[in-house]
């Protein structure tokens, strides 16, 4: 039995997950930054990763932004990037 809602489209049963459904949820997954060496605001306040020292810049197609710490587990996706306005963490350094 399908069941249908109010503009004819076909609702799943709770629970059930189109193919579709579930490769957005994986893509919008994969686009939250994890490539932190530590915990963002865990630095110095006011600082953010921009302005430390293990900061990098990927030029590709696009500029992708890592942490030189976090380089051994650098993917050619978006999960190792980083955002340069995040706070610092706690393994933030001065830029010499």
């Amino acid at each position: 039995m399908t069941d249908l809602d109010m503009f004819g489209h076909r609702v799943n049963p709770i629970g059930a997950m189109t193919d579709a459904e579930r490769k957005r949820m994986q893509r919008r997954a994969a686009a939250v930054p994890r490539g932190y060496a530590g915990t963002p605001g865990n630095g110095p306040e006011g600082e953010k990763c921009k302005t430390c020292s293990h900061f990098r810049r990927k030029l590709m197609a696009k500029t992708y932004f890592k942490c030189e710490l976090n380089k051994p587990n650098w993917t050619g996706g978006p999960k190792s990037d980083i955002k340069a306005t995040s706070p610092a963490c706690e393994k933030w350094e001065a830029q010499s």
